[in-house]
């Protein structure tokens, strides 16, 4: 993954947020100050002083009418609310993830999975532009920031004409304009794509603070535990295996991407877990084979280092013997060539 792109679309996240937090702050003021124009324009004629005595004329039905406007404009404004807070969200997930990368050093050991974890933001949030939070979520984050107290009183408005209020043609009217723009704004709501929630399948990342610092603790690898590398019988590394066989050879460099290896094991690198005499089973398997396979040679780590996205080995074979030929290991994921194995 490119650094320099990154570097630039951090700078773009950074000018995104500050957009969709003006968008959000714009929205709420709007409609606040135009619902509570509504409302205090609508009910100064609703309010009678008269010897010193204050009467409140509600419910009538233009009074009530008033309060089906503000209802309106209200719900217009929290969904343009709940549109700049996601994609707050968004652009604040997207400028996390970035700057988690840009951060750490190239040759951090994790910086492979912050990057994978990385690219899998983007294409969701960014260019399938999905949203990072659930719609229950979003919205009630949005009626806690401004519209909890607004909602309160219109429908406490609305609901006391809708019991005393006289049920003529108006009422009716009153009563389909209300619901039906509550139904309207919440398809549009419903519908738009940058509304919908994608649950990604992250890879657990250390605490970025900590990698600053260097407090990660070290952890014993499970002596049970074994390191499978293998390979695809149909790529590149198709001849290895008679390198493998050959009792002649004693000692072999390896090498895997990152995107090659099990999570836990670039943990386990990464967290300075010794791999010295750590024992290894080659094996090769046709592309997309799941099942049983066989071994082609055992060997113990010599020198393992993990740098950038590739990981280095050089591996001391064991000799050949019929145990060997006897063993067979089980593939479970075809694309993850160096993994752990009990």
């Amino acid at each position: 993954m490119e650094r320099k792109w990154i570097e630039d679309f951090y700078k773009e996240c950074g000018r995104e947020v500050s957009l969709a937090y003006n968008v959000l702050n714009h929205s709420n003021n709007w409609g606040v100050t135009l619902t509570a124009a509504i409302l205090a324009t609508g009910f100064l004629g609703a309010i009678e002083i008269n010897n010193g005595q204050i009467t409140f004329h509600y419910p009538t039905i233009i009074h009530w009418f008033y309060i089906i406007l503000a209802w309106i404009i209200m719900i217009r404004f929290f969904v343009r609310s709940a549109l700049g807070l996601c994609n707050m969200y968004r652009w604040n997930t997207l400028i996390k993830a970035s700057i988690n990368i840009l951060s750490l050093s190239e040759d951090n050991p994790y910086l492979a999975i912050f990057e994978r974890n990385f690219a899998k933001k983007v294409d969701a949030y960014f260019y399938k532009w999905k949203s990072p939070k659930k719609r229950r979520y979003l919205i009630w984050r949005n009626l806690e920031l401004m519209y909890l107290w607004f909602f309160l009183i219109i429908l406490a408005l609305f609901i006391w004409g809708l019991i005393i209020l006289e049920r003529n043609y108006l009422y009716w009217l009153g009563a389909t304009i209300f619901l039906g723009a509550a139904i309207i704004e919440s398809i549009l709501f419903c519908n738009w794509k940058g509304f919908k929630y994608e649950e990604l399948n992250l890879e657990h990342e250390p605490y970025i603070v900590d990698l600053w610092k260097g407090n990660i603790n070290i952890k014993e690898i499970d002596p049970s535990k074994i390191i499978i590398m293998g390979f695809c019988k149909e790529g590149p590394y198709k001849h290895a295996a008679t390198i493998l066989e050959n009792p002649e050879v004693k000692w072999i460099p390896w090498c895997y991407y990152t995107n090659e290896i099990e999570s836990d094991i670039i943990s386990d690198i990464a967290s300075g877990c010794s791999f010295k005499e750590k024992k290894v089973v080659f094996s090769s398997w046709p592309k997309n084979y799941k099942g049983e396979n066989e071994v082609l040679r055992f060997g113990r780590i010599d020198y393992l280092k993990l740098k950038g996205n590739c990981m280095h080995a050089t591996i001391k074979l064991e000799d050949l013997n019929e145990t060997t030929k006897r063993s067979k290991i089980k593939i479970e994921n075809p694309q993850i060539f160096c993994f752990y194995y009990k």
